[in-house]
């Protein structure tokens, strides 16, 4: 009989395990399309543009390529850095790059520091995971600086703070396998945040499930990291000086977050999954759609807290996977980690979700 009741609590654990995960995956919501604006143009000659960062002084619009469908399956990609004029009728355009290696990027941070232009950008290739440091002129990616470190795993996102220092997001704590695998179906919280203060590479901040986007105010003195699995943003106090954070607050928004931009306001722009098993198909078979949704987090006057709205939902038919949203004047830019697809929106009255 004890066996018996043993087998019965076993299968009722599982069930609840089972239907939470699902729960907690979005897979019971229900999505609602609507656009807070006006889709005015769709770029699709951006392979995998899965983020980006603007020049808000020149109107340049930097796009990170990289095409997941092909890398995935092993097939050669060219990918690279894109740059879109916003104030010219011209479509994005592959820059070209004096970096001699395999170049396949994923986030990317835009500094602008004594006059100059800098892009840092994770780079994945075959000799491992990297951020390169180049130096933006005349239309052209100089390369300054490959940076690696064993503790740089998996690395996600970056944001620059100065020339030689940055912070970055280790969104696994295996590399790949089994592990991976259950950090992600468990929402187990072993993801770091790092910081390379010029010279080596420390840990900044760990415990996370999935952290994904990394980004800073415009003074330096707040950083803010998206969880995917967390579901969940991380507004943290940063020393200018020493890099180092603290006083972490987290506010639940119940969706994959994926990269965040901040706006000269200091709102914060966030493109998330909002079903993630939906996005797990999206990125074995193309024909799957997974849904895209964008928010806009108004901080309120409690630091770390913010009115949340939502600026897009879409089903997956007018962009799938999205993963960065980035305002500029009256325009709304989103891109997706698969399609090749770049959103050009004008902006209207956002929604509460």
């Amino acid at each position: 009989m004890k066996k018996m009741w043993f087998l019965y609590a076993a299968v009722a654990a599982l069930f609840f395990f089972v239907g939470n995960t699902l729960h907690l995956a979005g897979s019971f919501k229900s999505i609602e399309p609507h656009l807070a604006g006006e889709l005015q143009t769709v770029y699709s000659n951006v392979p995998g543009p899965e983020d980006m960062d603007v020049d808000v002084e020149t109107g340049l619009l930097f796009i990170s390529s990289t095409d997941r469908w092909k890398t995935l399956r092993g097939k050669p990609s060219n990918d690279g850095i894109f740059l879109l004029r916003l104030n010219s009728a011209t479509g994005p355009a592959k820059l070209p790059t004096t970096y001699a290696g395999s170049f396949h990027p994923h986030g990317i941070s835009l500094l602008k520091a004594d006059s100059l232009t800098y892009l840092f950008a994770v780079n994945h290739n075959d000799g491992g995971s990297y951020v390169e440091v180049f130096e933006f002129r005349h239309d052209t990616l100089f390369h300054q600086q490959s940076i690696s470190d064993p503790s740089m795993c998996c690395p996600n996102d970056v944001v620059a703070v100065a020339r030689n220092k940055f912070y970055v997001t280790n969104d696994h704590g295996s590399k790949k396998g089994f592990g991976r695998t259950l950090e992600e179906y468990l929402r187990l919280p072993h993801s770091k945040l790092l910081y390379f203060n010029g010279n080596s590479m420390t840990t900044a901040y760990e415990g996370m499930r999935y952290a994904n986007g990394v980004n800073i105010s415009a003074d330096g003195s707040t950083l803010f990291v998206a969880t995917t699995t967390g579901q969940n943003i991380l507004t943290f106090d940063r020393d200018k000086e020493t890099g180092v954070l603290s006083n972490v607050r987290k506010q639940d928004l119940h969706t994959g977050l994926d990269n965040i931009h901040v706006d000269r306001e200091g709102n914060l722009w966030i493109a998330s999954h909002p079903k993630l098993l939906a996005f797990v198909g999206h990125a074995k078979d193309s024909t799957k759609r997974s849904p895209s949704q964008v928010l806009k987090l108004v901080p309120t006057t409690e630091k770390g807290t913010y009115e949340v709205h939502e600026v897009l939902m879409d089903d997956g038919s007018t962009l799938s996977g999205s993963s960065i949203a980035l305002p500029y004047g009256d325009q709304l830019f989103v891109g997706g980690v698969f399609e090749r697809k770049v959103l050009r929106i004008k902006l209207g009255t956002p929604n509460r979700p």
